[in-house]
């Protein structure tokens, strides 16, 4: 009963809010979308519904059993925590997504799939996009077909990366090779080295990675330690050299 009492929060947690006014696309500086770069500003005007541009404050879930097979989700900005729950109540965290980071929602389609949530790990905007109404009437809809292909097949190339380290790597190995795969994606080059803000809790890593807590709080402090990363503060991880960090993940040392 608490499992399932558990689900039901879930369920019942705030939605993202959406945005109202003129399609997000018109007068929007993402270049790098997809959407903007196969179909253009000309083209966008024949698929108005088929993107939503929706905001969540941190801590706000979106439940994704409601969408469409043909939906994808682009994180504009922010950070995105994907999360698996089964039937049983059993959680996972399988993915961080974060600016610039498509997904698609698992298929919902009977009692016993597993169940999806993002939840906002700091304020987070996203676009929904139906890619159904775009290929039927957009004419540059071939590239945009080509681009969510390519970012498809670059998902499941790093999600075998990812079986591959929980399978085979140690916990430092598994935690050095999460710390440099964000910073490389979100963090920022500093005097003081590549500085990387943790927004989610201890408990998230170690679910994501196949840890324990208490093993997530002993390796980052044996890497402050040997100087590998400094921690001015738990949120706050500044990497002075990636290749160490990058030689750890990598079983050189």
């Amino acid at each position: 009963m608490k499992q399932e009492s558990e689900l039901a929060m879930d369920v019942a947690a705030p939605e993202l809010t959406k945005q109202t006014g003129l399609m997000p696309c018109h007068g929007c500086e993402e270049l790098t979308c997809p959407i903007r770069q196969a179909l253009g500003e000309a083209d966008l005007t024949t698929c108005s519904n088929a993107v939503t541009r929706m905001s969540a404050r941190a801590g706000e879930k979106l439940d994704v059993a409601g969408f469409a097979p043909d939906t994808v989700f682009r994180v504009v900005n922010g950070m995105l925590m994907q999360e698996h729950v089964s039937e049983d109540g059993r959680r996972h965290i399988a993915a961080f997504k974060t600016n610039g980071d498509l997904s698609w929602p698992l298929p919902h389609l009977k009692p016993g799939d597993i169940r999806e949530f993002y939840e906002a790990v700091q304020p987070t905007e996203l676009c929904i996009i139906s890619v159904d109404p775009i290929a039927r009437s957009a004419p540059g809809s071939a590239g945009l077909l080509k681009a969510l292909y390519g970012a498809a097949r670059d998902e499941v190339s790093r999600t075998q990366s990812r079986m591959f380290l929980l399978a085979r790597s140690s916990a430092a190995e598994r935690l050095a090779g999460f710390l440099l795969d964000l910073a490389e994606r979100t963090g920022q080059a500093t005097r003081r080295g590549v500085e990387l803000k943790l927004g989610m809790r201890r408990e998230r890593i170690a679910d994501h990675l196949g840890m324990q807590p208490e093993t997530i709080s002993r390796v980052m402090s044996s890497f402050k330690k040997a100087e590998i990363i400094r921690l001015p503060r738990p949120s706050l991880v500044i990497i002075p050299d990636l290749q160490a960090l990058s030689a750890i993940a990598s079983g050189v040392s």
